[in-house]
Parts: C-alpha cells; sequence; structure tokens
C-alpha cells in the first residue's frame, strides 16, 4: 500500500470513530511533523508529515481521552507514561484491524525511535498497554476474552473511551 492509500485508509477510520479530521497546512511547532489536534480533532499536513501511522497514533491520544474532555484537548499532549503505552497499544490493534504492516505502524523513526523494539515486542504477542484498555471496557487480554467469550487484544470492542 503506498503513502496515500495508507492515509486514506487511517482518515476514513478516524472519522468512522468519530474524531473529526481537517487537512492543510500547520502554522504552529508540533511534536509529530506534520500532525496537530485542533480542538480535540486531527490536523494532517501531509507534505509535512513523516507517515501515516503517525496519525493514528495521535488520533488515539484523542480517543483515549475521556469523552467530556476531547474538545479540549488543542496542540501537544502530555500524557504520562501509562497513557502513552495504552495509546501505543490502542494504536496496534487500529492498525492490524485496518491490515496496515508493521514495520508501517512502528516505522524506525516512531516514538523517539522505538519503533524497532516495539515492532518485535507486537509483532511476538509481548503487549504493553492492554491492562487500561481492558479497564475502560474496550478489548479484553487472552483470558478475560476467553471467559467472556469474545476475541482477544488486538481485537477491540470499542474505540472511543467513554
Amino acid at each position: 500500500m503506498n503513502r496515500e492509500e495508507l492515509l486514506a485508509r487511517v482518515v476514513a477510520f478516524v472519522r468512522g470513530i468519530g474524531v473529526g479530521v481537517t487537512e492543510g497546512p500547520i502554522e504552529r511547532a508540533t511534536l509529530v511533523p506534520g500532525i496537530d489536534i485542533v480542538d480535540g480533532t486531527l490536523r494532517i499536513d501531509p507534505v509535512q508529515m513523516c507517515a501515516p501511522s503517525d496519525a493514528l497514533h495521535e488520533a488515539g491520544h484523542i480517543a483515549l481521552t475521556a469523552r467530556e474532555l476531547r474538545p479540549s484537548l488543542d496542540g501537544t499532549i502530555s500524557s504520562t507514561p501509562a497513557e502513552e503505552v495504552t495509546t501505543i497499544a490502542w494504536t496496534w490493534a487500529a492498525a492490524m484491524h485496518l491490515g496496515i504492516a508493521p514495520s508501517d505502524v512502528f516505522h524506525d523513526e516512531v516514538i523517539s525511535g522505538n519503533g524497532p523494539t516495539l515492532r518485535e515486542n507486537f509483532s511476538t504477542g509481548r503487549y504493553v498497554g492492554v491492562p487500561m484498555l481492558q479497564r475502560w471496557g474496550m478489548t479484553f487480554d487472552h483470558r478475560a476474552a476467553a471467559a467472556a467469550g469474545v476475541e482477544p487484544y488486538p481485537h477491540m470492542l470499542r474505540w472511543l473511551r467513554d
């Protein structure tokens, strides 16, 4: 899948789960090149963007913010380490749902250069961040999924936190 197709797939998914997306120039400095968060929505500048999957990760930060707080998100989101690994897990699940290759979702430059380590861990089933997704009723780990009779993570029951 080429870059434009991947971006189109990511944007359609993000919009489909209820997170707004606009495309166009970004005037202010952002943590992730070519991606900004404006009033709880994603702003993407495809020219400046490193990789389309980076937009998926930033959308995860919005999706995992409590519903009532989402509209107040603007600019760089400061997250705790626990929130960041939960967003990483959400990103992996979304990428698997969309059929995005592991090398595209956790490319070498992503998450301060930790892409190769994340890619290896997630590809071999060593998932970080799933406990919070499970706590929020968004997915189940293998044991809880078996007890509930549903598919385990990376299958998601829902994409937005209440």
